[in-house]
C-alpha cells in the first residue's frame, strides 16, 4: 500500500504577513559550497538509485534498456558533483552525509506503487530541484557556478521519461488519471524538501543564537515563507508546466 504523501500545509491565512511578490535574491542564502554541493549530489545519486530500482519493473525490454542508458547518465551526473566536491578538499561521502536521512525519508514519503508512479516522480521531483538548485548557485564562486550548471544541463532522463509517459498513457484513460493524481501529490512534499535546504532564522534575518519561545519561533518561520513565496510560485509554475508537457491536469 502507498504511503500518502504529506500535504504541504501553509500558513492560515489570518496569520500570514500580506503575500510578497517581490523576486526572491537568492545570493545572501546560497550555502557553502560544501553544503550545497553535498545537497545536491546526494540528491542525485539517489535518483540513480530509483532509476536502477526500477529497472526490473520495466513494462517491456525496450524501455528496460533505454531506462538502463538513462540511469547510467544519472549516475555521470552525479559522479560530475563527487568530483567537484573532491576538488574542494572535501570527501565527497562526508559532504553528503549530513543529508542522507532527510533525502531519504524524503523518498521514503513519496514511493510510487508501480514502474510508471516511479519514473513520473524522478521526472518531477528532479525537473523541479534542479530548477531550485540552479537558482541558489547564484550565491556560489562563478566558476563553481558554471560547473553545476553543465552537470544539470543533461537532459536524457528527463527526454526519456516524457516520450514513454505520453506513449503509455496515450491509450490508458486510467493511466494518465492515476498519474495525474501522483503528480499532484508530489509537490508537497517537493516543497517541504526545498524548504529544508533553508535555515528559516537566516532567511528571517534572526540571529542564530537567539532564544525565541514558540510563538516567537512561528513568526520566524512565517516570516521566512513570506520571503519565499515568490519562488515556490515560480516552481509550481514550472512544474505545472512539466504536467501539461505530458498531457496531465495539474
Amino acid at each position: 500500500m502507498r504511503q500518502k504523501a504529506r500535504d504541504f500545509v501553509l500558513p492560515e491565512r489570518e496569520e500570514r504577513p500580506a503575500r510578497n511578490t517581490a523576486k526572491v535574491n537568492l545570493k545572501p542564502y546560497t550555502p557553502e559550497p560544501k553544503e550545497y554541493l553535498g545537497q545536491l549530489a546526494y540528491l542525485h545519486l539517489s535518483y540513480f538509485e530509483i532509476l536502477t530500482n526500477a529497472l526490473k519493473l520495466s513494462p517491456n525490454t525496450q524501455y528496460k534498456a533505454e531506462l538502463s542508458e538513462a540511469a547510467a547518465k544519472s549516475f555521470e551526473r552525479y559522479r560530475s558533483l563527487a568530483r567537484r566536491i573532491s576538488a574542494l578538499g572535501i570527501d565527497a561521502t562526508d559532504a553528503m552525509d549530513p543529508y542522507t536521512e532527510r533525502v531519504q525519508t524524503f523518498h521514503s514519503r513519496t514511493s510510487g506503487i508501480d514502474w510508471y508512479e516511479a519514473i513520473l516522480k524522478v521526472y518531477l521531483v528532479s525537473g523541479l530541484l534542479d530548477d531550485f538548485y540552479r537558482r541558489l548557485s547564484v550565491g556560489l564562486p562563478i566558476e563553481l557556478r558554471e560547473e553545476v550548471e553543465k552537470a544539470l544541463n543533461d537532459k536524457i532522463f528527463e527526454r526519456f521519461a516524457k516520450r514513454v509517459l505520453i506513449e503509455s498513457m496515450k491509450d490508458d484513460e486510467q493511466l494518465q488519471s492515476r498519474l495525474a493524481l501522483w503528480g499532484r501529490r508530489l509537490m508537497g512534499d517537493v516543497l517541504l524538501e526545498l524548504r529544508a535546504a533553508f535555515d528559516n532564522r537566516k532567511l528571517a534575518g534572526v540571529p542564530m543564537g537567539k532564544a525565541l519561545s514558540l510563538a516567537e519561533e512561528k513568526q520566524v518561520n512565517l516570516a521566512s515563507y513570506s520571503k519565499l513565496e515568490p519562488l515556490v510560485t515560480e516552481l509550481i509554475a514550472a512544474h505545472s508546466l512539466r504536467m501539461d508537457g505530458l498531457g496531465l491536469a495539474a
